[in-house]
This record gives structure tokens, sequence and C-alpha cells, in this order.
């Protein structure tokens, strides 16, 4: 399967479904869908080695019952298919890059409990910085990962009343509300909206 040879924008559009309809026929088989909506454009990636992308919406039935929402990601990148989440188009691109920064570094999970990490102490802190004296609940570790030699951690509890994910210990500090999503899904789209918000050197 080989990708077309111009990055992807509206030009080259053609050729960029077609191959992100033949992505899908290999992974999904006769789920695959026949067409593709109308996609949104990366004209540059904050990974090194990765470009210019487009992502797709489409609807399939995977499970082969139940149609839902997908999105496909395809261009300089791993293409990679990821289900719709209730997210736009530009969260799907936060959360491919994410999911790629972790496959790249080889991202693990973490077994905190093998520690001495106090994960309300934690909690406390962060929120401090930026809602003092908010009352936090039902605090757990909803998921942890080893990144080099760090541990990031993923939070969920309430905070005055409203359940959030906070993203903890050595994680780059964010909070999230979208707590129907599982918090490796979370995670990932943090990351990418991470990564998107690092300057370009070409800019410089």
């Amino acid at each position: 399967m080989s990708r077309p040879s111009a990055p992807p924008d509206r030009e080259s559009l053609p050729a960029w479904r077609d191959h992100a309809l033949e992505y899908l026929r290999s992974q999904l088989g006769g789920a695959a869908p026949s067409e593709l909506g109308e996609p949104a454009f990366l004209e540059r990636s904050p990974l090194a080695g990765e470009g210019a992308m487009v992502v797709f919406p489409f609807r399939a039935a995977v499970d082969g019952r139940h149609e839902e929402e997908y999105r496909v990601v395809v261009g300089r990148t791993e293409p990679n298919y990821y289900p719709g989440y209730n997210l736009s188009l530009e969260e799907t691109f936060d959360l491919h890059l994410g999911t790629r920064f972790m496959l790249v570094l080889g991202v693990a999970q973490y077994r905190c409990a093998d520690d001495s990490y106090d994960p309300l102490e934690d909690a406390r802190s962060i929120v401090a910085r930026v809602a003092p004296g908010r009352p936090i609940e039902d605090l757990d570790i909803a998921a942890a990962f080893a990144v080099d030699d760090q541990v990031h951690t993923v939070l969920r509890c309430r905070i005055d009343g409203t359940p959030v994910y906070i993203m903890a210990r050595d994680a780059p500090l964010g909070f999230n509300e979208r707590t129907d999503l599982p918090p490796q899904v979370a995670y990932r789209l943090h990351l990418g909206q991470v990564l998107r918000r690092e300057p370009n050197p070409a800019d410089d």
C-alpha cells in the first residue's frame, strides 16, 4: 500500500482519500466504508520525521452490528483510525499526535502502588495553583505511564463537584472534563495538545 508522493492538500486530496480507503480496507475488511466525509488538514507535525496530515470522518459497523462514527488519519505519518469519541477533527489530530508520541517513545503502563507517590497531595498542589481552596473529592489514579525516567499520572476526581481528569506527577500540567473518555485516551489527547502548542523551529 503506497502512499501518494504529494503532501496532503486540496489538490492531492483525491489521492489521499483513496489511500485512506485502501488503508481502512486492509484494517477492517468488509466493515470498511465506501466513502469518507469532509476532511481537515494539519499542515505540519511537531513530531520529528512526520509532516502534513489529513483526517477524514467516516461511519462503519466495526463490530458487525452498530454503525458508529470514526476518523482515519493519513499523510506524512503512520496511518491510524480512531473511534469518534465525540471529538472534533482538530481534536482527532491531537489524539493522533499523542498516540504517535507514545508509540515512538515506547511509553508503558506504570504501577504507582510500587512507590511512595501521594496522589492527593499532588492533586491539592496542582489545584491550589489554579483554583485555591476548591475541594477535591473521590480521587483515584485512573492511569499511570512511564515516560523515559519520568512518571505521568492521570488522576480522576471531582473538583468543587465537577468530574475532571488531572494530568499530574511529571506530566505536563492539565485538566480535562471529558471523563467519559477512557483515561488513556484523555492522556493521549492532552499530549497531542501540548505538542501542538510547541513553537515551530521554522518560525525562529
